[in-house]
């Protein structure tokens, strides 16, 4: 009877302090390459890594010809976001899963990313897979719009709900989901 009294205490620990299944590491070997729409990126030596919930779950830089392998352990992550940067090269999302198809994914990405349009020809974001919040970005010197109070005071500002204003040199990036807060 102490056998059995044993085992059931063990059990009402488990079950009062949670019992997490093991995960697996996953070993991904991807392959980052130029988007053959624009080819303004390279590939070699970029910094590569991976986020689960805002958290960088990974990290490694490419080789000269844009391969990488990384190694991390999922715990309960929704999505499992790809980024990529660089010298001259802004950070941007190469990519995004909610789940790997196996412990050893052999994963392609495109720099920029190859971005889908929906029925109304609105870019969606590859992270949220929306449209209503992703902005075109726009490089250059800005245009303004001029506003003058009730008391005759003039001020200029950018007018950010159809844009999002970048620099004046490109950095890869061509559109901003407002709603992720990332570049793609």
């Amino acid at each position: 009877m102490t056998v059995f009294k044993f085992i059931s205490a063990i059990f009402i620990v488990a079950f009062f302090f949670g019992f997490k299944p093991l995960t697996n590491p996953v070993y991904i070997t991807g392959h980052l390459k130029k988007n053959p729409k624009d080819t303004f990126a390279g590939v070699e030596h970029l910094n590569v890594f991976v986020k689960g919930d805002n958290k960088i779950l990974a990290k490694t830089i490419t080789d000269n010809n844009g391969n990488f392998n990384l190694k991390f352990i999922p715990k309960e992550e929704k999505s499992f976001d790809f980024f990529c940067s660089g010298v001259g090269l802004d950070t941007l999302l190469v990519g995004s899963v909610k789940l790997f198809e196996s412990d050893t994914p052999d994963m392609t990405f495109y720099i920029p990313v190859q971005y889908k349009k929906n029925a109304f020809g609105k870019v969606i974001c590859p992270k949220c897979n929306k449209a209503d919040k992703v902005l075109k970005i726009e490089y250059g010197i800005p245009s303004t719009v001029m506003h003058v109070n009730e008391n005759g005071d003039t001020t200029h500002s950018l007018d950010n709900r159809r844009f999002q204003a970048g620099s004046c040199v490109f950095t890869g990036a061509k559109y901003f989901c407002n709603r992720d807060k990332i570049k793609f």
